[in-house]
């Protein structure tokens, strides 16, 4: 019997975002707000909100996207980086990407990009995706 182990498609769409990104200046990509983070730089976080497993090795995956960029009353420059942030995570040939997870972009589960209400000074814009990924490795035991 093999082990099926769930794919981090979070972590590797950081890194995927980090690249397809890195004309932005400033720019950071991770799983989680940092500690201190005070909105002078612009700041993509990036959240795995799990999804079933319809297959021995095939998983749905539901990923939520924050962007923040510049102060709240500025809100375009957020906008269009959220806007590319999300033509790059809903395109096709995201699966075709060397050590990508991801199988296919599920376009009914993609939404966004809205704008993100809060007690924080800077502009922020929400969207989800969704994805089916396959396995980060199957382990046979």
């Amino acid at each position: 019997m093999s082990r099926v182990i769930p794919p981090d498609v979070a972590l590797w769409l950081v890194g995927y975002l980090r690249e397809q990104l890195s004309d932005e200046p400033g720019l950071q990509v991770g799983v989680r707000v940092p500690d201190g983070y005070d909105g002078s730089h612009p700041l993509i976080v990036v959240r795995d909100d799990g999804g079933g497993q319809y297959d021995r090795v095939v998983f749905d995956r539901s990923i939520g996207v924050t962007v923040h960029k510049g102060p709240r009353d500025d809100p375009k420059p957020c906008r269009d980086l959220a806007a590319l942030a999300y033509g790059v995570l809903t395109d096709d040939r995201i699966g075709y990407m060397a050590g990508s997870p991801i199988a296919a972009v599920m376009e009914d589960g993609c939404n966004g990009v809205y704008p993100a209400s809060g007690d924080r000074p800077e502009c922020m814009y929400y969207m989800t995706v969704a994805y089916t990924a396959v396995p980060d490795n199957l382990n046979h035991q």
